[in-house]
């Protein structure tokens, strides 16, 4: 999810503090590589690893090309997304919320089951991965969503305890309403409201 609002203000992040950086993207290549020259233009490394990670082998290949360039991974942050349609309860489908899942739960879980012996070789690492506060303060319309994000949940709280004993720590970011191209589309309604219900009365931005 590296090329999305919240990702790439991450990479971006990370790159400050010195990290090298995998730039991960499911389909937008360009705005991958734009992202990695603007890394490298700060004097860190950078590399785009493209792939569908609800695919097995597309999560393989992203954790085998950031051990070719950079020898390991110590840190793997989720900020994988799909659009959210609103979609009315009646007429949700399995499908739509299998669409969630498998972009929130089934992706994450393949990077992890992949980079996980890599972080065991060196006794540490860090995963971090995104939730949101609407599954506290559910918005209608967004089962979907949220369903998959309360599973996300289980999923990290689980896996830290599974992967504590090896030195690899498991943490979640659940911010609110996050202004960015997936939230475009809600009515300004939502967005107001989402905004009045936080302590600094505004939409949080990537950056935050």
């Amino acid at each position: 999810g590296g090329t999305g609002g919240i990702g790439r203000a991450t990479c971006l992040r990370l790159a400050t503090e010195r990290h090298d950086v995998v730039v991960c993207y499911h389909t937008n290549k360009q705005l991958a590589t734009g992202l990695v020259a603007e890394i490298e233009s700060m004097g860190c490394r950078a590399v785009c690893a493209g792939g569908d990670i609800t695919e097995r082998k597309a999560a393989e290949e992203i954790v085998d090309k950031a051990v070719r360039h950079f020898g390991g991974v110590s840190v793997l942050i989720n900020c994988s997304s799909t659009p959210i349609p609103q979609i009315r309860f009646e007429d949700l489908t399995w499908e739509d919320v299998q669409r969630q899942i498998d972009v929130g739960i089934k992706g994450i879980l393949n990077l992890v089951q992949c980079v996980t012996p890599v972080m065991e070789r060196e006794k540490r690492g860090r995963i971090i991965t995104l939730l949101t506060q609407a599954i506290e303060n559910p918005s209608s319309k967004w089962i979907h969503y949220i369903t998959a994000k309360a599973g996300l949940s289980g999923f990290s709280r689980s896996l830290a305890v599974e992967l504590a004993p090896k030195g690899i720590r498991v943490n979640m970011v659940s911010p609110g309403m996050t202004d960015t191209a997936l939230v475009a589309d809600l009515p300004e309604k939502a967005r107001q409201l989402a905004a009045t219900r936080a302590p600094l009365r505004r939409l949080a931005t990537p950056d935050d």
